[in-house]
């Protein structure tokens, strides 16, 4: 997010913040680099909607918030990715101009990611609540299908609405020191002076803080439970250690998904606090190879999450095999006595056609 002090869009002085542009090998790099995760992103999680869409095994509570998170990340992908591309590749976004699509597209990509971030650790925060209470509480059923889907609906709500000054604060304005149109982040009138920077630590404090710590205790209790308590002259059954081993297996990917978000996400709350609260260190905001680093890794996270669920969980590499390959088999089709949850019917091929990818008629397993 760019804070502009609209009393100098109308300066005819040189930007005394312009940096030396990337050379034509660093902005090949870049750009690789982008196109990898953006290519990625996309295939991966269209994979993680699919295989949970197709797999009856696969549609609990937990994989139904995967999904969203998967959803959300599509939205940085889309909307997000090919403009840091663009940028990279010509030393300039969008080819702004005064107009009505314009403006509605300078508001809608920094308020996607936005939203899309609030989204993703929301439903983090949600799969971390709902593994504490399975696992302290293992006889009683807190989450449902149903509330489920309600959960994800208030996410998206709360997305929204959170992250709605942006849709606001994102302006098309002519600079005369450039000779162009741009898109900036302007939130007077509306909002006090200095509103950029209450809303900037009020992201930061709700949608990443504040959730990270709420995850870190719900499944600090649930290590203690699974993996360090132990009751005296308990001795547990055969069913109940495979109950834990699964939820181990379960909780290791989850840790793994919650720790690589916050990480990746981090420069990013770093390169707007230098920004917005470092003027006087840092008056041209935070070095750009920092800044580049900050949202590349922010951006990375998005391919990231598909490659973690492959790594942890058996059902979705298997799922993601299923979907690549289009395997099939006639009996899931005409025999609902047979399970269904290890195969994709031939009438399901059409989402490799759909994503570009091969179909490959091969042996039912």
């Amino acid at each position: 997010m760019a804070k502009v002090d609209p009393n100098r869009t109308n300066s005819t002085e040189r930007d005394p913040c312009s940096f030396e542009p990337y050379t034509s090998t660093e902005k090949a790099f870049q750009c690789i680099a982008y196109f990898i995760i953006m290519f990625g992103s996309f295939i991966g999680n269209v994979l993680v909607i699919c295989v949970v869409i197709l797999n009856r095994q696969m549609r609990t509570v937990t994989n139904y918030l995967i999904v969203n998170v998967a959803v959300a990340n599509l939205f940085i992908t889309t909307f997000t990715m090919p403009v840091a591309v663009k940028a990279l590749a010509t030393g300039r976004g969008i080819n702004w101009s005064n107009g009505v699509l314009y403006d509605l597209l300078c508001k809608i990509i920094q308020f996607s990611q936005a939203m899309s971030i609030a989204s993703s650790v929301l439903s983090l925060t949600v799969i971390a609540v709902d593994r504490f209470l399975a696992v302290m509480y293992p006889m009683k059923t807190f989450v449902t299908i149903q509330k489920t889907y309600g959960a994800i609906a208030l996410i998206w709500f709360v997305g929204i609405l959170a992250n709605s000054p942006t849709l606001y604060a994102q302006k098309i304005v002519y600079l005369e020191r450039n000779q162009r149109w741009t898109c900036v982040e302007i939130w007077e009138p509306a909002f006090i002076e200095g509103g950029y920077k209450a809303f900037t630590i009020v992201l930061f404090v709700f949608f990443y803080l504040f959730p990270l710590l709420t995850m870190s205790i719900l499944y600090s209790c649930v290590i203690y439970k699974l993996w360090v308590r132990k009751v005296p002259g308990n001795q547990t059954s055969e069913n109940q250690q495979r109950s834990n081993k699964s939820r181990k297996k379960v909780l290791k990917m989850l840790l793994a998904v919650v720790i690589l978000f916050a990480v990746c996400w981090f420069p990013v709350y770093i390169t707007q606090f230098i920004r917005f609260f470092g003027e006087e260190d840092f008056p041209c905001g935070a070095p750009k190879t920092l800044a580049f680093m900050g949202y590349f890794l922010g951006h990375a996270n998005s391919v990231i999450d598909p490659v973690i669920y492959a790594i942890f969980n058996s059902d979705f590499r298997k799922g993601f095999r299923n979907v690549l390959l289009c395997h099939y088999s006639r009996r899931s089709r005409v025999a609902p006595q047979v399970n269904i949850g290890t195969v994709i019917g031939r009438e399901n091929c059409h989402v490799a056609d759909a994503i570009g990818l091969p179909r490959i008629r091969t042996r039912t397993f």
